[in-house]
């Protein structure tokens, strides 16, 4: 007979799990020693049962459990995998700590672990508890996760052959589910839809930065063009080209300012464009005129997640508006936030509704297409561009995306997040686990 529920799960400094739960769940077994299932691998640990005496060090999550033929099973174990010098880790410290509440307030048992941390043999990771009173992270020996998140910040860090090593060797692993592998490539990613009939009306002429002789045909025919680093985040390195009065203008971002600088011909222009983009790998973006909102452009921001019946669904949409510079949406660098229904109710007066569901088949549309390509994503943020006469179009995709500053859309993206990890670990109760 099975049994699921959630119960509070105590972790003490020494090292003992004390696991809250129901007499009638123990039955016979109340007089006797327990003994945990823990992790993908089975991890077998004496449990006891009841609350400890409060201490310092003490820490408690509630947590999903199954009795099944006489053996307790907790979980799931959500393992963040970032990088860094043992508590010295790197990486987005508020956003561990909220996904370690989350995992307290929905049932799951989160922990922060780098790759140097991982003992093979054994199955066991050196982890990270963060302790809310003492506002701390405190290193405990854990099993290795059923879930592993992948907020390796940065792409450097990622390329780092030892962690390379690490994320084929965890890829590997039976039952263990590793989310979002790694960061997008944009030319990877066009390359990727394309062969999606659904998606490649969305898709801008999009090609690679080589030669001369391409870069110049690009532009004679678009006219307005951006130009991209592959591996760019939040804006860096983007540029814009068009054809204005008759000269070609370049915009580029420099300190958060926009710098503007205008030529008469390709060839100079390719010059000064070569001088900047150096070693990087870049594409070419046809530009795309979006719709205005209050004088200003702006993309529609999209969070696409997998929930606790492992599907994709939309998390949330917000506009990010242009600031004065114009060359891109990011808040960091002039943007600003509005709500979706702001912006769609005056410019689609007639029926807002209607485009805000052409905005989620869209951005659906195209998360099952890349999950098609690549097999472990859990979750990815999309910038999309809307013109005057209702046009999407996709711009970029991002697989470790940032928090949203929506309060309504953070809170249900990390929701997701622990439902998911609760749904492929198979111990996922959901409403149960919300309400006990």
């Amino acid at each position: 007979m099975l049994q699921q529920r959630s119960g509070w799960l105590t972790i003490l400094p020494s090292g003992k799990w004390f696991i809250q739960l129901p007499r009638q769940a123990l039955g016979k077994r109340s007089q006797k020693k327990l003994f945990a299932s823990l992790g993908p691998f089975s991890h077998h640990k004496r449990v006891y049962t009841g609350l400890p005496a409060m201490q310092p060090g003490r820490f408690r999550t509630r947590i999903n459990w199954k009795m099944m033929n006489n053996s307790l099973k907790l979980g799931p174990l959500i393992g963040i995998l970032t990088v860094g010098e043992g508590a010295a880790f790197l990486g987005n410290r508020e956003n561990f700590k909220d996904i370690t509440q989350s995992g307290k307030r929905w049932g799951a048992l989160v922990y922060v672990f780098t790759p140097q941390g991982i003992n093979w043999e054994k199955k066991k990771v050196r982890g990270y508890l963060y302790n809310q009173k003492q506002n701390l992270w405190q290193e405990v020996v854990l099993p290795f996760p059923h879930v592993v998140y992948n907020r390796i910040p940065t792409r450097k860090a990622e390329q780092r052959p030892e962690v390379k090593k690490a994320l084929a060797r965890i890829h590997e692993m039976p039952n263990v589910t590793l989310f979002n592998r790694c960061f997008f490539d944009k030319q990877e990613l066009f390359s990727m839809l394309k062969k999606y009939p659904e998606v490649q009306a969305y898709l801008p002429e999009t090609k690679k930065l080589d030669t001369l002789a391409r870069f110049k045909g690009f532009c004679t025919e678009h006219r307005f063009v951006y130009l991209k680093p592959v591996r760019g985040k939040a804006g860096e390195g983007i540029m814009r080209v068009d054809y204005k009065n008759d000269s070609w203008r370049l915009q580029r971002l420099k300190e958060q300012r926009a710098v503007t600088r205008r030529f008469s011909n390709l060839d100079d222009l390719w010059k000064h464009v070569k001088s900047h983009v150096r070693q990087q790998r870049y594409i070419m973006q046809q530009g795309i005129r979006r719709a205005r909102f209050n004088g200003k452009p702006f993309d529609v921001r999209v969070l696409v997640q997998k929930n606790g019946q492992g599907e994709w669904g939309i998390t949330g949409v917000g506009i990010r508006r242009s600031g004065s510079q114009n060359i891109t949406t990011h808040v960091p660098r002039g943007g600003s936030i509005h709500s979706l229904s702001s912006v769609l109710q005056t410019l689609f007066q007639t029926d807002p509704e209607k485009m805000e569901q052409k905005i989620h088949q869209t951005a659906l549309a195209i998360a099952s297409s890349l999950n098609e390509e690549i097999k472990d994503l859990a979750e990815m943020s999309m910038d999309l561009g809307l013109t005057e006469d209702g046009s999407l179009w996709f711009f970029e995709a991002n697989a470790k995306p940032e928090k949203f500053d929506e309060p309504s859309i953070r809170r249900l993206s990390l929701s997701n997040l622990i439902h998911y990890a609760q749904y492929v670990s198979r111990l996922q109760s959901g409403r149960e686990a919300a309400a006990g």
